[in-house]
């Protein structure tokens, strides 16, 4: 069991060498072969001041165990830094990172809102680009795309 333990720990770390990635979980699996890293129950994962809560996040790698794609799903909540400073704060059913990209997918009863500020997006799917600090939403006929922001200018 130590071993076990020992192993999906030294191989978690090696996924993320250049920044501290702190992940929590009631379970880790990690499998090397297939590039796979499966997080369940109550999983919290931060990096710098990014967060993400969901009750599962499967972590899918390159051959050098680089990460390529996060995928949360259920009851998914997050807090991401732009590339400017700001702050946003987020969830939705299923929220699917692509590193390479640097772009947050937000799929159903989809929600992001700007700390401190009333700017919103609300719908059912949401693209959020970190590195260009842009955003796109969709909505559906029962529930339209809804985005809030504030038209005060900056002098």
């Amino acid at each position: 069991m130590v071993r076990v333990v020992l192993g999906i720990f030294f191989y978690v770390v090696a996924l993320y060498p250049a920044e501290l990635l702190e992940i929590s979980a009631e379970k880790i699996y990690a499998n090397q072969l297939k590039g796979e890293t499966r997080i369940t129950g109550s999983v919290e994962i931060q990096k710098q001041q990014d967060r993400l809560h969901a009750d599962e996040v499967i972590i899918k790698t390159n051959a050098q165990r680089k990460p390529l794609k996060y995928t949360a799903n259920g009851n998914v909540s997050f807090r991401v830094k732009l590339q400017d400073g700001r702050l946003m704060d987020g969830k939705a059913q299923t929220v699917i990172y692509d590193a390479l990209k640097d772009e947050y997918l937000l799929l159903g009863k989809a929600y992001v809102k700007e700390e401190g500020k009333p700017n919103a997006i609300k719908g059912e799917e949401i693209m959020l680009n970190k590195t260009m600090g842009s955003a796109s939403v969709v909505g559906s006929k029962k529930k339209p795309a809804k985005i809030t922001f504030s038209l005060d200018e900056k002098k």
